[in-house]
């Protein structure tokens, strides 16, 4: 019965092009409206590729997140490492650049009106070698003090004073200043993703909840005088929707920064080398987009290029084009009309719509010429490649959504996104190439260069076809042994691969943002940093001694544990600690914790009087719960994922003991990190799912649309082997599998199919007609073989063109997709023929096609 279905699939799509011809200008204006229609969706089209995006909004690590942020403020700071240009951070006019920088910060809407926005509003506060919290004790009370404040070093002697107490400060080494001075640290901390999404009203009324969630205001900046207004909260039972930071807002902040930083008076003392959140956007937004829109530009020049020398025809070239902008203009409309953001990935979808329709509108024009050149009229060479090739388009176009709708099962939002909307692009490519390319075909056929005596010669890729097609039919066992020996190796390198994900390594060796953050790692704190909560129940936990000292052996243990990646923590045990010592003349000996309780409680009582904006800072107005902030130096998730999985199950085992005296009490790490840490969990997992999923249904399809086990087992092994090509080889080259490289494989399979089922197609017509497996490879391999060649070479050569990205990770895409097609172009040419006379594939009950008239 199926096979009934393809043949009579067949003879609709041979008469197809004769059924538009008398309907050709109500389907042209038909098109025309509908891509403006939708086109016009495109102005409505968001961008959003911060970290939260890409989780659901319920997912129990972004809940997490959500609660620290509520309690403690955002994670996301800028850090500003300067050099001073005198080698001397403590000099004079090195503290007087410093000073200024702060105080412009600081006082940016002096001339500003009260109710006008400006991109620096997100700043909450700028902390320096100035004003950097110092402690000081009288007979009755802690002080605390500015570090430097107003007053500089007015001599070499009270400059030399100065960088001894900072250096026997144990929190002011590496943080604001590099041991050997040539280095400084600004922090510049603020309020991204912390802004609530509400109405103003609703807003001041979750503020106002007191009573019920246990708010207490927080000063955080001092701006001309006045405070603004920060939520504390130590328990909550539900959370508030915080507002999408949109990726315009890092950038203009950067820049506001950078706008200060860059003023002459300041430049001339000072080079600046800074990192953070907002650093990274503004480098993948100004850089990377813009270069992406030139790489696109080159690629599609490119692929015209190529589709005219292949072609040698005009027409060849321009009706793809226009088939690959419409198919954009309506993607991109829809995705606009629909209100759904898109990540980074969009550039994706466009490289993927840019192959499909390369692809679909290849075979169309390449078995058109094909017909025209054995002496086909005009409306037969489509009817004969319509017959030929529709069936053979539609199944490459539902394989391939397939292999992209296996996303979906992904638990990221944007990937499922964008498994959504690129699926939705191959059919769409798909109804234009079947319903639109012919009429563009009447109007214009690159049938006319075929009467030269230039044209009616074989091609170069024919005639080259034609020294290697033995290859397919003479040795079938040699051939299929060399594959399955390079694919075994390429197994063995697939074991290898493993998640990573580093948003610096992603920039590629050599730019200057890449070696900030490499600078930063060898002669400050470190470029990264996690949280991580302790939490109890009750009120009072971390008043407790031995709570305070689990939180110290945790320190300990993460500074002994990993030197190579930690270089300093702080917590509520830092504060006590060095109010300790101070309260007992700066003894170095009484850096430690009380272990009486009272002595505890009186410390942390002057403490709170002396800086209850710091104290905030570390644990919550009731001590119920505090936080441990890790510095950290850059490295891959692998290894901070192994951070965090032994962390936090040490800490289960060193906090449990104290579980009977504090029920509830937990330990867990949050913040920006360890949700990155996750999503590479995610991308492990639906890699594996999506690929699985989409390997499974499609072998499925395959047997479904060729009759017979014994044909889908020949068409699933060429299908294979690009995949093992790519994971193979990355495995090999040490290149980790990350959010990039994660839509290779289904991307791949779902393209790379399309080859094996276009030569079974037409292999399956030529064995029904001649009834003998030999014949039909030779047939099969003339009429598909200068399609499957273009196709690949046209993709391989626009896909390659990402390796002049400063994107890593796109480079690689771009790579990988690249070698994925030639394998697949291999695989499809010489180990599927070998196959098909290995099984003796006949297609024996299949019902024959006419012949071609």
């Amino acid at each position: 019965m199926l096979n009934a279905l393809l043949n009579r699939l067949s003879q609709w799509f041979e008469v197809l092009p004769d059924r538009l011809r008398p309907h050709r200008k109500g389907v042209w204006i038909l098109f025309i409206l509908l891509t403006a229609l939708l086109g016009a969706g495109i102005s409505d089209l968001k961008l959003d590729m911060t970290l939260e995006s890409y989780f659901q909004k319920d997912d129990p690590m972004k809940q997490d997140l959500d609660r620290f942020r509520l309690i403690f403020g955002s994670d996301e700071s800028s850090y500003i490492i300067y050099r001073a240009r005198d080698g001397d951070v403590f000099s004079t006019a090195s503290l007087q650049a410093v000073k200024g920088i702060q105080g412009d910060l600081q006082r940016y809407r002096h001339d500003l009106g009260p109710e006008a926005s400006h991109p620096l509003d997100h700043l909450t506060e700028v902390r320096t070698l100035l004003n950097a919290s110092y402690l000081e004790a009288t007979e009755e009370a802690l002080i605390s003090r500015r570090f430097i404040g107003e007053r500089l070093p007015a001599n070499e002697s009270e400059r030399e004073m100065l960088r001894r107490t900072a250096l026997e400060h144990p929190d002011f080494p590496l943080f604001y200043f590099s041991r050997d001075s040539r280095y400084g640290g600004i922090v510049l901390r603020t309020d991204f993703g912390t802004r609530i999404k509400a109405p103003e009203a609703e807003a001041a009324a979750v503020l106002e909840t007191v009573d019920e969630f246990g708010f207490e205001a927080e000063p955080l900046l001092d701006l001309s005088g006045d405070s603004v207004e920060v939520a504390q909260v130590s328990r909550t039972e539900g959370l508030p929707e915080y507002e999408a930071t949109e990726m315009d807002e890092y950038v203009e902040f950067s820049r506001a920064v950078y706008a200060i930083l860059n003023r002459p008076e300041y430049a001339e003392h000072l080079e600046y080398h800074p990192v953070g959140m907002a650093e990274l956007y503004h480098f993948f937004i100004e850089m990377v987009m813009l270069e992406m829109g030139m790489i696109s530009a080159g690629s599609i020049v490119l692929i015209l290029g190529v589709l005219a020398l292949l072609f040698r025809s005009w027409s060849a070239m321009v009706w793809p084009l226009v088939i690959i902008v419409a198919t954009l203009i309506w993607v991109m409309g829809l995705v606009g009309w629909s209100g759904e953001p898109m990540s980074s990935m969009v550039t994706i979808i466009v490289y993927l719509i840019l192959a499909v329709g390369v692809a679909d509108a290849v075979h169309i024009l390449s078995g058109y010429l094909y017909f025209r050149h054995h002496g086909q009229e005009h409306q037969q060479a489509l009817r004969s490649t319509f017959r030929k090739s529709g069936v053979a388009c539609v199944l490459t176009s539902v394989t391939t959504s397939i292999g992209l709708l296996a996303l979906l099962f992904v638990p990221i939002v944007p990937i499922s996104t964008f498994g959504i909307f690129s699926a939705l692009g191959v059919g769409l490519a798909l109804l234009f190439t079947l319903f639109w390319l012919p009429l563009m075909l009447d109007l214009w056929a690159p049938a006319s260069a075929l009467e030269s005596e230039e044209a009616s010669r074989m091609h170069l890729v024919q005639r080259l076809l034609r020294k290697v097609e033995p290859l397919s039919y003479r040795h079938p066992w040699i051939v299929t042994l060399l594959f399955s020996a390079t694919g075994l190796f390429l197994l063995m390198g697939a074991f290898r691969v493993h998640v990573d994900s580093n948003m610096v390594n992603i920039i590629k060796e050599g730019v200057s943002l890449r070696e900030t953050y490499e600078l930063v790692d060898q002669q400050m704190s470190g470029t990264n940093n996690l949280e991580i909560l302790v939490s109890g129940t009750r009120p009072g936990v971390l008043k407790d001694p031995e709570v305070l000292q689990a939180m110290e052996d945790l320190q300990q243990h993460l500074s002994e544990r990993y030197p190579h990646l930690v270089t300093r923590t702080s917590s509520l045990v830092n504060v006590v600690k060095d109010s300790y010592k101070v309260l007992n003349e700066g003894r170095p000996e009484r850096y430690q914790l009380p272990s009486d309780p009272a002595v505890l409680a009186n410390t942390l009582f002057l403490f709170n009087n002396a800086d209850p904006k710091e104290r905030r800072r570390v644990v919550t107005d009731d001590y119920a719960m505090g936080r441990v902030s890790i510095n950290l130096r850059n490295a891959g998730s692998h290894e901070y994922r192994a951070l965090i999985d032994e962390v936090e199950a040490w800490a289960a085992q060193r906090f449990a003991p104290l579980t009977s005296r504090h029920p509830g009490l937990t330990v867990s790490a949050t913040g920006t990190m360890a949700l990155t840490m996750l999503l590479t969990d995610y991308i492990s997992w639906s890699q594996i799912k999506s690929f699985g999923l989409a390997l499974v249904v499609i072998s499925l399809l395959l047997l479904l649309a060729f009759g017979s086990l014994r044909a889908g087992l020949v068409a699933l092994f060429p299908n294979l082997f690009p995949i093992l090509a790519i994971f193979g080889l990355m495995g090999w080259l040490d290149i980790p599998l990350d959010a990039d490289t994660l839509l290779i494989a289904p991307i791949t399979i779902g393209i790379a199919v399309d080859d094996t089922i276009h030569f079974l197609t037409h292999y399956r017509a030529e064995v029904q007609q001649r009834q003998n497996p030999q014949e039909a490879i030779i047939h099969a391999f003339r009429e598909t073989g200068q399609a499957i060649s273009f196709t690949s070479i046209i993709l391989s050569l626009g896909f390659l063109i990402f390796v002049f990205s400063l994107h890593q990770g796109l480079s690689n895409f771009g790579v990988m997709s690249a070698v994925a097609f030639i394998a697949a172009l291999l695989a499809d040419l010489f180990l599927l023929p070998s196959l098909c006379l290995l099984a003796d594939l006949r297609f024996s009950s299949l019902q024959p096609l006419r012949k071609e008239t």
